[in-house]
């Protein structure tokens, strides 16, 4: 890949992988663990204001390029956020590492970059709960409720949803007939935090499939106390 020289580095590895070596002037962030309330606007303001605080801070500016150990959600939840503030961006899943790599952190200048929400890339839980074609991309136990992360208090699904299993995202050339999709379409997506939806997200949206990532998922709908199935 070619980096334009206005771009902005993001590296989303482990923090001990960054320090190892980084590609030059990379930031590291990595945002896979927040779980955040979304329902109403007050919370999306919040989170608006809280990216722009982010987005000033560590000097981020469109577009952004950011790279991991390869397609990881770790990577794309972090995307999706930057993403989700408005920013363009771009997933860098291999290659980077022929190019040559610095252990010194930068200290960017602060931007005064103004996070705006992308709606079209959200849902929010009242959104899932009447979207007419909603995929969960977790394993089919974890569909079926057969078994879920300690976190939350049981297992289920969000009623009405299909089974979509991340797997099927991960061969480009076959994944919209196996799912029987096609461009221009809209469809909703989550998982158990709003991260492997988010790896399902960059895919459909790169086949022109208007994707919408659940961001709460499982984690927030359980914790609302929201129905479930079975």
């Amino acid at each position: 890949m070619e980096i334009p020289p206005e771009a902005v580095l993001v590296d989303t590895r482990p923090r001990a992988a960054y320090e190892a070596g980084h590609l030059p002037g990379a930031r590291h962030l990595d945002l896979s663990a927040p779980k955040l309330r979304l329902r109403d606007e007050a919370e999306l303001k919040a989170l608006e204001a809280g990216l722009t605080d982010l987005f000033q801070e560590l000097g981020l500016r469109s577009p952004v390029i950011l790279y991991d150990e390869g397609l990881t959600s770790r990577l794309c939840r972090t995307a999706f956020f930057l993403g989700l503030g408005g920013l363009e961006v771009e997933l860098w899943t291999e290659g980077w590492e022929a190019h040559a790599t610095e252990r010194n952190e930068p200290k960017p200048q602060r931007s005064d970059t103004i996070a705006r929400l992308r709606r079209d890339w959200l849902l929010t839980a009242d959104e899932a709960a009447k979207h007419p074609l909603l995929l969960d991309v977790r394993s089919p136990e974890e569909h079926q409720g057969k078994v879920h992360p300690p976190c939350c208090p049981r297992g289920g699904r969000i009623p009405g949803s299909q089974n979509a299993p991340l797997e099927l995202f991960l061969e480009l050339d076959k994944v919209l007939k196996r799912l029987g999709l096609e461009p221009g379409q809209e469809v909703g997506l989550y998982c158990h935090s709003g991260a492997r939806s988010a790896v399902a997200f960059f895919v459909l949206r790169s086949l022109g499939v208007r994707a919408r990532n659940y961001l709460g998922s499982m984690h927030e709908w359980l914790g609302e106390g929201l129905p479930t199935e079975p």
